[in-house]
C-alpha cells in the first residue's frame, strides 16, 4: 500500500542532506568510474546518480504510515475438524478480526498465502541442485553458485519473515519481512546486471583470453546487499522510507531497461520477463487490496493474491535455471 500524501517536496535541500548526498556521489564515482567506463555505461550511471541525488535532496523524509498494517482480510481461522470427544467437530471457521485464541490463526489469508513464496524459493534451490557441476566459466560459476542461491535463500526467508509479520502486523515485525526482501531484490538485480551489461573492453588479459574475467556482478553484490540491509535499519531508527523505497523500486524500474537495451549472455529472457510480470501484477494487487477483497466476495484479498503472484516469480526464474544456455 502506498501513501502518496506522505511524499512532500521541499524547495531547498538542507545542509546536512546536501553534504551527505554530495559525499556519497563522490564516493560512488571514485569507486565505480572505471567499471562504468570499461562497459560504456557512464551516461546511464550518471543519469541514475542525478536522479537519486535529486530524490534525496528534494523529497522530505517519508514516514511509515500505521495504516499500512490494516489489511483488507483480517479474518482469523480455526479448524474444528477433530475437536472434542474424538469425533468430527464440524467445518473450519473463519472468524472476525477481533476474535483471538490459542487455536486461531490470525490474518489467515495473508499468513497462509506465504506458502507459495516458500515453494518459489525451494523450487529455485532444487533447480540449482539439479544443474550439472560448475564449468570453467567464472561468470557461470558466480551466477549459479553465489548470486541465484542467495536470491532463492532470501526468498525462503521472505516467506518466513512475511508469515511472522502478518501474524501480528506492526513496525517491529515488518522489519523481518523487509530485511530478506531487500536481499532478494538486490540478488536478482545483480544477476541481471551481470548477465546483461557488457564486459570490460580494455582489460589486457581479457583481450588475450577472449573472456570476461572482470564481471560486474561480484563487484556490486556485496555493496548492494549492505545498502539493502542498511535501508531497513535506517527506516527502523529514523522512520524514513526513502532509502528503502530506492532499494525496492529502482531494480524494478531498471530491469525492463536492461531487457530493451542490452543482449544477455544466456537464454531465459522469456522466463525473466514472466517473473518480472508476476511481480508487477503482485504490486498492483497489493495496491488494490481492499478492492479485490470486495470484488471476490470477501474470498481473497489483494494482499493475499500478491503473495501468490510474488511466489510464482521465483518459480519462473527456477525454470530459467533449468533451460538456460549460453548465447
Amino acid at each position: 500500500m502506498t501513501t502518496p500524501h506522505l511524499i512532500k517536496i521541499r524547495r531547498t535541500p538542507t545542509a546536512s542532506s546536501f553534504f551527505t548526498v554530495f559525499s556519497l556521489v563522490i564516493l560512488a564515482i571514485l569507486q565505480y568510474r572505471e567499471e562504468a567506463r570499461k562497459r560504456h555505461i557512464s551516461l546511464p550511471c550518471a543519469a541514475i546518480l542525478v536522479t537519486l541525488s535529486a530524490f534525496f535532496l528534494f523529497v522530505e523524509p517519508i514516514p511509515q504510515p500505521q495504516s499500512y498494517h490494516y489489511f483488507a482480510d483480517a479474518r482469523g481461522f480455526r479448524c474444528r475438524c477433530s475437536s472434542g470427544g474424538g469425533g468430527s467437530g464440524g467445518p473450519p471457521l473463519f472468524l472476525p478480526p477481533n476474535v483471538r485464541g490459542r487455536s486461531i490463526i490470525p490474518n489467515f489469508g495473508d499468513v497462509v498465502s506465504n506458502v507459495v513464496i516458500l515453494i518459489g524459493g525451494l523450487s529455485g534451490l532444487l533447480a540449482l541442485m539439479m544443474m550439472p557441476a560448475p564449468t570453467d566459466d567464472a561468470d557461470e560459476c558466480w551466477q549459479l553458485g553465489t548470486c541465484l542461491p542467495l536470491f532463492f535463500v532470501a526468498t525462503v526467508a521472505v516467506s518466513i519473515g512475511s508469515t511472522y509479520y502478518h501474524w501480528k502486523p506492526t513496525d517491529s515485525t515488518l522489519v523481518w519481512d523487509r530485511l530478506p526482501m531487500t536481499v532478494a531484490f538486490v540478488a536478482i538485480f545483480c544477476f541481471m546486471l551481470d548477465d546483461y551489461l557488457p564486459g570490460s573492453t580494455d582489460d589486457d588479459s581479457n583481450a588475450v583470453t577472449g573472456s570476461n574475467t572482470s564481471s560486474i556482478g561480484p563487484a556490486v553484490l556485496a555493496p548492494f546487499v549492505i545498502i539493502g540491509v542498511l535501508s531497513v535499519l535506517y527506516w527502523t531508527y529514523t522512520d524514513d522510507l526513502r532509502l528503502y523505497a530506492v532499494v525496492s523500486i529502482m531494480p524494478l524500474l531498471l530491469m525492463p531497461i536492461l531487457f530493451m537495451c542490452y543482449r544477455p549472455r544466456h537464454t531465459g529472457i522469456a522466463q525473466q520477463g514472466i517473473g518480472l510480470s508476476f511481480y508487477f501484477a503482485a504490486k498492483i494487487c497489493e495496491e488494490k487490496d481492499h478492492e479485490i477483497f470486495h470484488w471476490t466476495g470477501r474470498r481473497i484479498s489483494g494482499h493475499s493474491l500478491k503473495h501468490v503472484l510474488a511466489g510464482l516469480a521465483p518459480v519462473s526464474i527456477a525454470f530459467m535455471v533449468l533451460i538456460r544456455e549460453e548465447m
